[in-house]
């Protein structure tokens, strides 16, 4: 994707933030749409000289005056954590506010919403896109409901669209690895309840991501967008523990399923992502010993019928 015009909703989330400064040194020009509570963020994109619209999406008139002229509009805004204690926003911003955002881009060239893995079921081997969505927690069933929102108005209003299924993504900020890199090196116990997981380079997904554009269709497609291979959390620890001079601690029984997501169709239209699980974690144990980002949110990669619900 090279000198089109592109829109940001979510602009300021973890996965956004990073998105944004890839689609500009690939020569488009972006416009970003958030609350922007956080001045860092809101700094870096007037440095990049992105376009920025305050905008709280759970009003009902936050799109008015926001221009509709773009080639893509990617769709990343939602609420996670603490989704389930303050269900009657996320409702707001997670699934009605998808609709107001179908509705005001309906011109555009493609629309595509960032949805999660949380709409599948716990299973031994993996869900692919073909099979039924059973989410297990609230957080999950508001994915569900936007991404009914997405498909409903991309064949109202004839507008290309793309669900892509996200799960996994994890980098030296933020990820299921980096959670446990973190407990690793605090001496703390990791939580082998969940026992494997698909995990992703955050680079790599971005770079997926921007790709997937061109998938946009009507009726709109569903893409899942992580790791193509099913990891032990056991490994995951251990490998990390060795390269971080640490011995990890464990606790809890794996339960004997897991949300895992078939990334076949994926690779098979893009490609499969370049980033090893061992080169991703060399990376992560020298950033999580170094201290350099501190602790936001854990993912809670480890729940799924209470996922989202703290504050």
């Amino acid at each position: 994707m090279q000198g089109k015009r592109v829109m940001v909703l979510g602009a300021a989330g973890k996965m956004g933030k990073h998105l944004v400064p890839k689609l500009v040194e690939s020569g488009n020009h972006v416009d970003t749409l958030a609350r922007f509570s956080n001045p860092d963020i809101l700094e870096s994109f007037e440095k990049l000289g992105v376009g920025i619209y305050k905008v709280d999406l759970s009003d009902d008139e936050g799109l008015a005056g926001v221009p509709t002229d773009y080639d893509y509009v990617y769709n990343m805004a939602g609420v996670k954590f603490g989704s389930g204690a303050n269900h009657r926003y996320t409702i707001e911003l997670q699934v009605m506010a998808v609709g107001r955002i179908m509705e005001h881009f309906k011109d555009v060239g493609g629309i595509m919403y960032a949805s999660s893995g949380n709409v599948y079921p716990d299973t031994v081997d993996g869900c692919s896109e073909e099979d039924m969505p059973q989410p297990p927690s609230f957080y999950g069933m508001s994915r569900l409901g936007a991404e009914w929102m997405t498909e409903y108005f991309c064949r109202r209003n004839n507008t290309p669209a793309l669900i892509q299924r996200i799960f996994y993504a994890y980098h030296e900020e933020f990820g299921v690895p980096t959670d446990i890199a973190r407990q690793v090196r605090d001496g703390e116990e990791v939580d082998i309840t969940t026992a494997q997981v698909n995990c992703i380079w955050l680079d790599d997904i971005l770079d997926l991501m921007i790709a997937s554009a061109e998938m946009c269709s009507v009726p709109c497609d569903i893409l899942n967008m992580t790791g193509s291979q099913k990891v032990s959390v056991v490994q995951i620890a251990e490998k990390l523990g060795e390269l971080m001079g640490k011995t990890p601690r464990f606790k809890g029984t794996p339960k004997g399923t897991n949300l895992l997501g078939k990334a076949d169709k994926m690779a098979s239209a893009l490609w499969e992502p370049p980033t090893s699980l061992d080169e991703g974690l060399r990376r992560l144990a020298k950033s999580v010993m170094a201290y350099e980002h501190p602790l936001d949110h854990p993912t809670e990669w480890e729940k799924r019928d209470k996922f989202g619900e703290g504050k």
